[in-house]
């Protein structure tokens, strides 16, 4: 079975060339920084992301909604498990790659951005942790609730299965998946409630750090508008934060590392087992890379500031959250343009039955809806205004957290590491 393809734009597609284009993103970077410096002198997300109450609904209202979209989330997760096991093991009849890979990995996490924490308002595990909350005593202890190393892990074997193994689309190692996935967030959900299911949940976690960045969220029932990114200054500093951060840097680093000429002919003749192992190889290879640069330049800054904190590496990766949706983009744009048609197209027929339930069985993926140029441009976008929108997060985190505010050299390591990953960001798309 052909595993799905993650389109990406080809070099002849970018409006510029790779050296043009990556002079103007680091002179982007440089000149935002130098901006900051000259203009802004006091910590000010934190000031104004509380944001302005738009509307209230009544708590019946919310719980009637929430019980909607969490009993839909409820069936795609039950589609997807009974796809893995009992549908023919075929991306074109089977709905759970696409499910999976498609809705679960990019669009919730990406249209979380926009629209703000999707998974929160349609996750089953919410409706577990909703029904067994009265079970539970009024303050539930369970070991490493407030650390995110778990949801790390989780994270990098999915990017394993994704990148790595031969068959990453096939029934059995989706099962799988599926099946330990479900079974630790209902776990969780039962012992731990909503809490544990925002720090353990790898979905959970990935979507409530991208929907930080949006225009929207909710509080106690409240429809609440901000300002974009003003939202990452109320992520809380925790353990294993940065481990998430550069866990999914690193595996779509080595997403675009792995379309690359050089790549495809390094693992030619390689078969199953032998690919996989060779794709492991770099996949930790590229992410050990990524961990690298990011903990070098906070050491540096760290060590310039004279700090101590021993968090200090996962307050900063809080500036990396723009870049790793950047990196989201670039990477998954086309793949839910394209196969997001797909998943509409088999959503007609979800259990292989011969259904027609949308009434687009028979049609086609439409390759035209957009232009392979429009695509790169929106990837290299991407990329620029992400690593930009890092770059002033850093700074703001930087003059919160910094006993030097006033020193330009205890964040310059950080605009380095900015600059020089996005670079490497730029080569590998146009080079992929």
């Amino acid at each position: 079975m052909t595993p799905l393809a993650h389109g990406i734009g080809a070099r002849g597609d970018l409006p510029l060339s790779v050296g043009t284009l990556a002079v103007v993103a680091g002179a982007a970077l440089f000149v935002s920084f130098a901006a900051l410096l000259a203009g802004w002198k006091e910590p000010r997300l934190a000031g104004i992301a509380k944001g302005r109450p738009v509307f209230t609904v009544s708590s019946g209202a919310a719980l009637s909604v929430t019980g909607i979209t969490r009993i839909a989330g409820a069936l795609a997760v039950g589609v997807s498990l009974w796809s893995a096991l009992f549908v023919e093991d075929s991306t074109v009849e089977n709905i759970a790659p696409r499910m999976v890979y498609v809705l679960f990995w990019i669009v919730i996490p990406l249209s979380s951005v926009i629209f703000g924490d999707l998974w929160r308002l349609f996750s089953p595990f919410e409706a577990i942790a909703a029904l067994t909350k009265k079970f539970r005593h009024a303050q539930p202890i369970v070991k490493n609730s407030q650390s995110l190393y778990g949801a790390a892990f989780f994270l990098l074997l999915f990017l394993w299965l994704e990148l790595s193994f031969h068959r990453p689309a096939g029934r059995t190692p989706l099962a799988i998946m599926l099946i330990v996935w479900i079974g630790w967030c209902s776990q969780g959900a039962v012992r731990g409630g909503t809490t544990w299911l925002g720090n353990n949940d790898p979905l959970a976690v990935l979507t409530r750090l991208m929907s930080s960045v949006s225009c929207f969220t909710v509080r106690k029932n409240r429809l609440v508008v901000r300002r974009p990114i003003v939202g990452l200054a109320e992520v809380p500093t925790q353990r294993g934060l940065a481990a998430v951060v550069l866990v999914v840097l690193g595996g779509t680093s080595f997403d675009g590392l792995s379309r690359t000429d050089w790549w495809t002919s390094l693992i030619s003749g390689k078969m199953d087992w032998a690919r996989t192992l060779v794709n492991t190889l770099g996949l930790l290879f590229v992410t050990a890379l990524i961990i690298s640069l990011f903990l070098g330049a906070v050491r540096l800054m760290q060590r310039k500031d004279e700090n101590s904190d021993p968090m200090f590496e996962d307050g900063f990766a809080v500036s990396l959250i723009p870049v790793l949706i950047g990196y989201g983009v670039a990477h998954y744009f086309s793949m839910a343009i394209f196969e997001g048609q797909f998943l509409l197209i088999q959503a007609s027929d979800p259990f292989g039955f011969g259904w027609d339930l949308l009434g687009t069985r028979t049609s086609y993926v439409n390759y035209r809806l957009v232009s392979s140029t429009t695509i790169a441009a929106v990837q290299a976008s991407g990329i620029i205004a992400g690593h930009i929108a890092g770059v002033v997060v850093g700074h703001d985190r930087a003059l919160e957290s910094l006993r030097k505010r006033e020193s330009l050299a205890a964040q310059l390591p950080l605009v380095a590491l900015l600059v020089a990953l996005t670079i490497i960001a730029l080569l590998l798309l146009v080079e992929a």
